[in-house]
C-alpha cells in the first residue's frame, strides 16, 4: 500500500509534464495559424488551469503523506518549476491577444517550436524519476540545455531586429520586448526543471 501510494507523485508529475506539453503545442498552433486568437488563448488558459489543479493535488498529497519517495522540498520545487513553464506560456498567449499584436514575428514561431521540443524532452526526463537513472537523465538534460541555447540565440536575434528596426514604433517595441522576454523565460524554466531532476537523481541514486 505504501509503495502504491508513493507512486502517485510520479504519476502526478507525468500528468503535469504531459499538460505542459499540451500547452506548448496549443501555443505553437496559435502563433503558427494566427486566427481566432481569443478562442485559442482561452484553450491555453484551460490547460494552465488544469496545471494549477495538478499542482494543488501534488501539494495535498505531500501534506498527507508521511513517507515520500523523494525529499519534500524537491517535490515542491519540481511541481512549481514545471508549473512556471505553463504559466509563462499562458502569459505570452494572453499578451499577444491583449496587446493586439497583429501578426507574431517569425522568431516567435521559432521560439514556440523550440518550446514544443523542450516539453517533449521534459516528458522523457520526468519519466526517468521512477528509475533514478543518472546516465539517462544527464543525456536528456544535455539535450534540453542545447535547446535552451538555441532559444537564447533566437531571443537575441529577435531583440536585435526589434531594437534596430526603424519601422517599429516605440510603444509596439515595448510590447514585443516584454513578450520576447517572457518567451525566453519559458525555455529557462525548462532548463531549471532539468537541473532539478538531475540534482534529485544524484541525491537518490
Amino acid at each position: 500500500m505504501l509503495k502504491a501510494r508513493n507512486q502517485i507523485f510520479f504519476d502526478l508529475f507525468e500528468q503535469q509534464v504531459g499538460n505542459v506539453h499540451k500547452g506548448t503545442h496549443l501555443f505553437c498552433e496559435m502563433v503558427g495559424n494566427y486566427q481566432d486568437v481569443e478562442q485559442k488563448v482561452k484553450a491555453i488558459k484551460a490547460v494552465e488551469n488544469e496545471g494549477d489543479r495538478i499542482v494543488r493535488k501534488i501539494m495535498n498529497e505531500l501534506n498527507s503523506t508521511f513517507i515520500t519517495p523523494l525529499e519534500r522540498e524537491d517535490i515542491h520545487a519540481l511541481a512549481y518549476t514545471l508549473d512556471n513553464v505553463l504559466d509563462y506560456i499562458d502569459g505570452v498567449a494572453d499578451r499577444l491577444y491583449l496587446y493586439q499584436i497583429k501578426q507574431p514575428a517569425p522568431g516567435i514561431l521559432a521560439q514556440a517550436n523550440i518550446l514544443v521540443k523542450c516539453s517533449a524532452k521534459l516528458i522523457d526526463l520526468i519519466r526517468t524519476l521512477r528509475k533514478l537513472d543518472h546516465q539517462q537523465v544527464a543525456q536528456i538534460a544535455g539535450e534540453i540545455q542545447e535547446l535552451e541555447r538555441e532559444s537564447d540565440s533566437n531571443y537575441r536575434k529577435m531583440v536585435s531586429e526589434l531594437l534596430n528596426s526603424h519601422e517599429t514604433n516605440p510603444l509596439e517595441a515595448i510590447k514585443l520586448k516584454e513578450i520576447y522576454d517572457k518567451l525566453e523565460d519559458c525555455a529557462d524554466f525548462a532548463e531549471d526543471v532539468s537541473n532539478l531532476v538531475e540534482g534529485i537523481v544524484l541525491k537518490n541514486a
